[in-house]
């Protein structure tokens, strides 16, 4: 319902173009780009306090460089696309509240009546921070909480407090309650893996007691079989994957063209324009958004389009989709 507020006559067209511009490339093999992106996912920063073992920040991984988006550098973005944009996503790598600026972010987003959406770690949660959370109008958030006690939740989650946690949110509901708003909606995100696969109920009772908006039980991502024989839970329906021999394969397989490319696109902290989430690395960079130029060039722009000539004629060749969950249920 809340994404009901972002309807306007240039969305909907806009929507229509990218959609329809797919169906012709998929149908032909050949590309065809009408519209902007409607989607967007933009990068607060790559930084974190964590150091998660699965996750390139946290593993020491990340081969491009470190740092945070200033509020210009995203204002250009919104300035530009805003008018397009359906639905915003704040987050990729990093924690996005150690961006000092993230609030502000939010709020010039929601000035242009964008749905926008983050993903956090919660450990930033103050009561001051969650004050200015739900005041920003920010619509959902992800908080990740991946083990129902101490002892489960820093196996992942390392150099986490569990209780920092709870408290950042319990914070948020409480200010919910002050300030009589929906939004932002909370959803506890509660990754699967083989050390905590048997606190599902546990974690369903503690998002409850918390007041969250939903409990959301997410499998987990690898990139290897050693990295799967030590975090997949046993509980095969609880993984997203299938081993054979000496390779990890997803269960399921999407064939045929990505839709991704034709209707949103990732813009890194430091302006770097890649096709989605699984390009953590910025392995596949059409170039960076400055005052000379924008997200409207880089989005037509001959690399764009080559990396979509492959997506069409050799999706298999680009290595950023070997592990992509699309087609795949995530949550259970």
């Amino acid at each position: 319902m809340l994404l009901l507020k972002t309807l306007s006559v240039r969305r909907l067209l806009n929507a229509g173009l990218g959609m329809t511009s797919f169906a012709l490339s998929a149908a032909t093999k050949r590309t065809f780009v009408w519209g902007k992106p409607f989607i967007l996912t933009v990068e607060p920063t790559n930084l974190c306090n964590l150091s998660c073992p699965l996750c390139i920040t946290g593993n020491g991984r990340m081969t491009r460089r470190v740092g945070t988006m200033t509020f210009e550098r995203f204002k250009t973005v919104v300035d530009e696309i805003g008018s397009y944009l359906f639905y915003l996503l704040l987050y990729q790598q990093g924690e996005p509240f150690i961006n000092k600026d993230f609030l502000k972010f939010v709020e010039y987003a929601k000035g242009r009546k964008i749905f926008v959406t983050t993903s956090t770690n919660g450990h930033y949660l103050n009561p001051d921070t969650a004050r200015q959370t739900v005041a920003s109008g920010l619509d959902s958030m992800i908080v990740s909480i991946d083990g129902a006690d101490q002892n489960s939740y820093e196996v992942y989650r390392v150099n986490g407090k569990l209780s920092r946690v709870v408290a950042g949110v319990e914070h948020l509901v409480r200010q919910r309650e002050i300030q009589n708003s929906r939004t932002p909606k909370i959803f506890i995100q509660f990754i699967v893996m083989r050390h905590n696969e048997l606190q599902i109920a546990e974690m369903k009772k503690l998002a409850k007691r918390l007041g969250a908006d939903k409990l959301l039980t997410k499998t987990v991502h690898v990139e290897n079989t050693e990295e799967a024989s030590a975090w997949l839970p046993q509980n095969e329906s609880l993984t997203r994957y299938r081993i054979e021999g000496t390779h990890l394969l997803p269960k399921r397989i999407v064939k045929g063209a990505c839709i991704r490319p034709w209707t949103s696109a990732l813009i890194n902290w430091d302006g770097s324009v890649v096709p989605c989430c699984f390009d953590k690395n910025a392995r596949h960079d059409f170039g960076s958004v400055s005052d000379t130029n924008s997200i409207k060039k880089i989005w037509t722009s001959k690399k764009y389009d080559s990396f979509r000539d492959l997506m069409l004629t050799n999706r298999s060749s680009l290595d950023i989709c070997a592990n992509c969950s699309q087609g795949l249920r995530l949550y259970r």
